[in-house]
């Protein structure tokens, strides 16, 4: 059950960076997605005290010898654990693949040419269903995802841990693919993409593999230290 409750506590934690631009009819979910990401970040220091609060306790453990070495064992399975939800290490299961595309239209009916690319809303709406469907673990274009991770649409291109990379843009999801299926037909947000996909002749395909295997997080964690006694 811990486990469970942790993948919820995954939930996409990426930053929307907020254009400047026009806000049509697909740009007007925005303030649902910023309130939704603050409210992953908060369930992200969570995680990240927990993890620390691990740690320190395997340290006690190593440092009493072999007193708690059944203790100690289960200790750092839990962390191997946390490692897989938290991107540290590979992953390979089954899994649904979500591929977004940019419109076949050459101009959009509103006028808009905003409605005819995939923003970073788009992907979190995804992302976020998929999380919350119980996901384990995600990756967006081969970039494994992180509870620290964050995501910014720069012109027709999204920008990713430092890396850019350009539409189709595909993401990977390990889990229980039947419950991953169901959280993306049941979410309110991603049903909202499907009607604007199909409205804009956006690019929103779906389909289950037997298995991927998404790579360990290349980058760096920040170090969030858990104070005794925080509540």
């Amino acid at each position: 059950m811990f486990l469970y409750l942790l993948v919820g506590v995954l939930g996409f934690a990426l930053v929307a960076t907020i254009d400047q631009g026009g806000e049509g009819p697909r740009l007007s979910r925005r303030a649902r997605l910023v309130d939704l990401i603050a409210a992953e970040d908060a369930r992200v220091q969570v995680l990240r005290a927990r993890l620390d609060t691990l740690q320190g306790q395997i340290a006690g453990y190593e440092r009493s010898s072999s007193q708690g070495e059944q203790r100690l064992q289960q200790l750092r399975a839990e962390i191997d654990r946390l490692g897989s939800l938290y991107g540290t290490t590979e992953i390979s299961g089954p899994a649904v693949v979500v591929e977004l595309r940019d419109s076949s239209l050459r101009e959009s009916p509103t006028g808009d040419p905003n409605d005819l690319v995939i923003h970073e809303q788009d992907i979190q709406a995804v992302v976020n269903a998929l999380w919350s469907a119980g996901a384990e673990a995600m990756a967006v274009n081969g970039e494994r995802i992180t509870a620290a991770s964050a995501v910014r649409c720069v012109g027709n291109t999204l920008l990713l841990h430092g890396s850019v990379y350009s539409p189709p843009y595909r993401i990977e999801a390990i889990g229980e693919t039947g419950s991953l299926v169901r959280g993306l037909n049941d979410d309110l947000l991603a049903k909202q993409f499907r009607v604007f996909a199909e409205e804009f002749k956006l690019g929103f395909r779906v389909d289950v593999v037997s298995e991927v295997t998404l790579p360990a997080f290349r980058g760096l964690i920040a170090a969030n230290h858990a104070m005794p006694g925080a509540a």
